[in-house]
């Protein structure tokens, strides 16, 4: 009796000892504030095959008072967000004029223009005069930024604030004073009504527009860094882990993980010789590229 007695002691300590040792989650309710889409629908799905039961991942009608972590995905979605909310974690493209409070924080999930201006010098290192469109509605604060930034590396950037009416001249005259086009992911200026306009006054130019992602390089820009929406996915399974551990969110960030994207049959007609694809994300080093600005 008194051996059985021992072993039910040591029992009980080694439970104990492991159940320290586990972190132990209480059910959280996380919610995604977004428009109905293909990308948010992966998310929800990847979030919950990740978390399994403990966490609750919902979309639709949000309940503030019920919700633990609030995701939200897009810049119209910030326009229903309450002064008072719970912890917010904004994945968004880039940092925006929205403000965070204390207990928010954020993933920009495309690269940074300094990593963009490292692709461009793997491309075209002889680059001197880079030239970008800009909205009315822009953050002009951080572009100075990023032109201070490439005038310590003895490049300079010329902004053309657009006019949609003007567009296609607008771009011609910026691509004839300068040697590339640097696309920011700005859907005001750059969407499925402009693109055409854009790439081909450059185009007449003899010059190229680098980003802003994907869609536009299979539509004729010469290539983008990029984050894959499954990595986009796994920073935000990594951002609610955080969450889950310490009660709070971590500081805005930027993604790191960029993938290349290239199109050679663009290269070929405008006569340019342009590294692989393999070749570019060996030379760029794509985990050690600026993050800002």
């Amino acid at each position: 009796m008194v051996q059985l007695h021992r072993m039910l002691s040591l029992l009980l300590r080694i439970v104990g000892c492991c159940l320290w040792i586990i972190p132990v989650y209480a059910e959280v309710n996380v919610q995604l504030l977004t428009a109905p889409t293909t990308e948010s629908a992966q998310l929800v799905t990847f979030l919950t095959k990740t978390f399994n039961d403990d966490v609750v991942i919902t979309t639709g009608e949000t309940v503030f008072d019920k919700t633990n972590l609030l995701i939200v995905l897009n810049g119209e979605a910030v326009k229903s967000l309450p002064i008072t909310h719970p912890p917010t974690l904004f994945v968004l493209p880039q940092p925006s004029s929205i403000e965070l409070q204390k207990q928010d924080g954020a993933l920009y999930w495309t690269p940074s223009l300094a990593a963009q201006l490292a692709l461009i010098r793997a491309i075209l290192p002889a680059t001197n005069r880079i030239g970008m469109l800009v909205g009315h509605n822009d953050d002009m604060s951080w572009l100075r930024v990023f032109k201070q930034y490439a005038a310590e590396q003895s490049i300079e950037i010329r902004f053309q604030t657009v006019d949609k009416a003007r567009i296609a001249r607008q771009v011609s005259e910026l691509a004839a004073t300068t040697d590339v086009l640097l696309a920011q992911p700005d859907t005001d200026i750059y969407n499925r009504e402009t693109i055409r306009f854009i790439l081909l006054a450059a185009y007449r130019q003899n010059k190229v527009l680098i980003g802003p992602s994907p869609a536009f390089v299979n539509a004729g820009a010469l290539a983008t860094l990029y984050a894959p929406s499954s990595l986009v996915a796994e920073e935000v399974a990594q951002k609610i882990r955080y969450f889950l551990k310490n009660n709070k969110l971590p500081p805005a960030s930027r993604i790191k993980s960029l993938n290349v994207s290239l199109n050679p049959q663009v290269a070929k007609s405008l006569g340019l010789s342009v590294p692989t694809t393999t070749e570019l994300e060996r030379l760029l080093h794509l985990e050690e590229l600026p993050t800002w600005p």
